[in-house]
């Protein structure tokens, strides 16, 4: 399987993709979108980053419903909003 993002889902296909830890290495949980320097970019809700990235749905090829639709789904999977 894919490695992907643990905040937004998006593919991770090399290292300049990923976002940094506190300690500037790599972090092999999360994009540069996502998270810097150790901390999330968006301190936001799961609902509102799903209102977010569902804006971005003609960049992975589908409608912004469809992405709504599919970060619905996918990102309570996630581990920064898996709850419990």
């Amino acid at each position: 399987m894919e490695k992907i993002c643990q905040s937004c889902g998006m593919p991770l296909k090399n290292k300049d993709e990923l976002g940094t830890e506190k300690d500037g290495k790599f972090s092999k949980d999360y994009c540069k979108y996502c998270y810097r320097n150790g901390e999330f970019i968006d301190k936001v809700s799961m609902e509102e980053y799903i209102d977010m990235c569902s804006q971005y749905g003609s960049q992975a090829g589908m409608t912004n419903d469809e992405m709504r639709t599919f970060c619905t789904k996918l990102f309570p999977t996630l581990k920064r909003w898996k709850r419990g």
